[in-house]
């Protein structure tokens, strides 16, 4: 340990100690900046340990902490499960739903007022093929297992997915001497339906596409999904299939005894579960560290994105992107032009280490980014057609693959970390496995039997906008409600928000309400329908002083005020 450490002291100009723990490399220190964090971190994995756990301290940041919920109570204490998982983002959804096959009393809880609050929605929704994943690694199987698996899931749990295919531009001729390693890694990662396109057959596809490329490699089984809808589907069929969800529920610490967690305990009281499932994303090391299994770090990793107008949607079908001689090594396309389902293009995402987990700010410098490096790539698209900006934060470990396994140190705790890109497409295919992890844990203990009542499929009310005229007519002569329109940019009606916040995941916060019917996505971004959605709220008994735009700590109104007799807000 003292000659890595003294070897990384050097060539680092920093003093860094160096212990063994967990099979792990445990990094000390401490540098200036966050930039050589991050680049000791990443070096210290050639020395070929199990993970890196970097403890290095940056004087420019102060450590990152979780933001935790505002409340505390006992409605969660004494409880006891079979399986706690703790995080509701697209991997512990996935998770839950698929263990709702059998019988199982299942509980996920999370810190957040929802599913999908960090990773799972904060990304451009893309169900990536697996050419960038380095052949052999658990991204490349799992990204190749999920992708085939999508198509059945989307028409069995009724989200929105496109197998709109991807793009990789070639600048010029010379790039030609790339082809045999993209043909290699082709074959070794088992990508489908992929061709190689010159200029002039590629421009018959995408004529809006600017012709400073050579040639074009095309992936068609690549696609897009709605990536909050694809959460909040497996989390509704895992609640419809027995599982429970607890929000704004932090995990605050563990009793461990003989290698076993006996109990969590949370800001809603002590759970005594028999296996917990740690799938809690840019967080997820905490959750090992606090059960004494610490042996990776999650390094955050922020990329922004911007949101065009639906006005601009034919500038391109397929999700594009131009390679350059520092991709070429990894095959990755580094963000791109890419469409949605819902008809907007996204630009993004930027790739940029930071230090705090939660950061979620949009730069200027960012935007820069993303215009020079994607608007470019097609004709007749300018800053004026931005409607919204944002940002997520990706949980890399330093091994930059995925870390989805049993404990080897705890007898009852399996990891689904590090789950970063392709984890949104890979996320069903990981769920399988750890399942089969879970039940195989608590078959020692007793017999484990299929849930006879498990049904697959989950169905939401049709997106009201795209039915025909008949169809409308006919919904609106049941229910009224359907015909008073909330949100004019995207035409969702009062029918529509009534329903996310009577569904068996409601939305409790504005985000919640948007990210179900799309209300406040469209052009004015909420500024006709956000007093229509208070009054909705309300009538559903929710107080306006409690009514957040997402979670506790945006809260809309701090007061009631008396005018005229009557009590407003």
């Amino acid at each position: 340990m003292r000659r890595i450490g003294d070897f990384l002291s050097k060539k680092f100009s920093a003093a860094i100690h160096c212990e063994e723990k967990n099979g792990a490399l445990f990094l000390y220190g401490k540098v200036k900046s966050w930039d050589q964090v991050v680049k000791i971190g990443k070096f210290a994995t050639r020395f070929g340990f199990r993970g890196v756990v970097n403890k290095i301290e940056c004087e420019e940041a102060k450590p990152s902490v979780p933001k935790v919920p505002l409340v505390r109570d006992a409605s969660l204490h004494g409880r006891k499960v079979d399986v706690l998982i703790i995080g509701a983002g697209v991997i512990g959804c996935a998770i839950a739903r698929e263990l709702s096959r059998w019988k199982l009393n299942i509980l996920v809880v999370d810190k957040e007022s929802d599913v999908a609050m960090h990773q799972s929605s904060h990304n451009a929704g893309m169900m990536h093929p697996p050419i960038a994943p380095h052949p052999k690694s658990k991204k490349a199987h799992y990204n190749r297992k999920g992708l085939d698996m999508v198509e059945t899931l989307s028409r069995e749990l009724d989200f929105p997915f496109e197998r709109n295919g991807m793009t990789i531009l070639f600048p010029s001729v010379w790039y030609i001497f790339s082809l045999p390693f993209v043909k290699v890694r082709e074959i070794q990662n088992r990508v489908k339906d992929a061709e190689i396109l010159n200029a002039s057959k590629f421009l018959k596809i995408e004529p809006n596409v600017k012709k400073n490329f050579s040639w074009a490699y095309v992936i068609w089984e690549a696609g897009v999904v709605d990536p909050f809808q694809m959460t909040l589907a497996f989390a509704e069929n895992a609640v419809q299939n027995g599982a429970e969800f607890r929000f704004n529920t932090f995990v605050e610490g563990f009793t461990v005894e003989n290698d076993r967690i006996e109990a969590v305990i949370t800001n809603r009281g002590t759970i005594f579960p028999k296996v917990v499932v740690n799938a809690a994303g840019v967080w997820a090391d905490r959750i090992a560290s606090l059960a004494n299994d610490e042996f990776f770090t999650i390094h955050p990793r922020k990329g922004e994105m911007a949101i065009i107008d639906k006005k601009k949607s034919n500038l391109s079908r397929l999700t594009l992107s131009k390679v350059s001689l520092k991709q070429l090594g990894s095959i990755t396309k580094g963000g791109g032009l890419i469409p949605t389902v819902h008809g907007n293009l996204l630009l993004g995402p930027t790739a940029v280490e930071i230090p705090e987990r939660e950061d979620y700010s949009t730069t200027e410098e960012g935007l820069d980014e993303l215009f020079k490096k994607h608007a470019s790539l097609v004709e007749g698209l300018s800053r004026k057609d931005v409607i919204n900006y944002f940002a997520g934060t990706r949980a890399a470990t330093y091994e930059e693959d995925f870390i989805v396994e049993p404990s080897q140190k705890i007898h009852n705790l399996i990891h689904a970390a590090g789950i970063q890109s392709p984890g949104l497409t890979s996320a069903p295919a990981i769920a399988e496995d750890i399942a089969t992890m879970c039940i195989e844990k608590l078959q020692k203990e007793r017999k484990i039997v299929p849930n006879e009542k498990f049904c697959p499929v989950r169905k939401k009310d049709p997106d009201f906008k795209k039915l025909s005229l008949e169809e409308k007519q006919r919904i609106i002569a049941k229910n009224p409600n359907y015909g008073i329109v909330i949100c004019r940019c995207e035409t969702v009606t009062k029918g529509e928000v009534l329903q996310a916040l009577h569904g068996n995941v409601p939305a409790t916060t504005l985000d919640g309400i948007k990210w179900r019917t799309r209300c406040g996505m469209g052009r004015c971004q909420g500024g006709f329908c956000t007093p229509f959605l208070v009054e909705l709220m309300q009538e559903v008994g929710i107080d306006p002083l409690t009514i957040t735009k997402k979670g506790p700590g945006s809260e809309l109104f701090v007061s009631r005020t008396r005018l005229g007799g009557d009590e407003h807000v």
